[in-house]
């Protein structure tokens, strides 16, 4: 579902390897990164969305819901077209800053 890697400094990439994130997968998907904020301190967050397909708009309420609790320090990259379509639709990337690369998204957070 998720693959978490520490860049130092309560700085993180978690890579969602996940297709599709349907409505049916938001609670178990919002648990694990929740979790995994808690678990490893993390101050900072990209989420790699590469691997994502499609998104549903319950699904990218969790990003909300991370910003929000990080502060603002949260960054999305790597979204394909219809990811980003979605993105846009919902107002997301007026709130939180969508990038081409995980490696631009981790640049601005430094």
């Amino acid at each position: 579902m998720i693959e978490v890697y520490d860049k130092g400094n309560g700085v993180y990439v978690i890579k969602i390897v996940m297709k599709e994130v349907h409505t049916l997968d938001v609670p178990d998907l919002k648990e694990k990164l929740q979790q995994t904020i808690i678990d490893n301190g993390i101050k900072k967050m990209v989420i790699d969305l590469a691997n994502v397909k499609m998104i549903t708009s319950s699904g990218i309420g969790i990003f909300l819901n991370i910003n929000q609790s990080l502060r603002s320090q949260l960054r999305l990259a790597a979204a394909n077209e219809e990811v980003k379509k979605v993105l846009d639709l919902t107002k997301v990337t007026s709130v939180i800053k969508l990038f081409h690369s995980v490696e631009e998204a981790l640049s601005s957070l430094k």
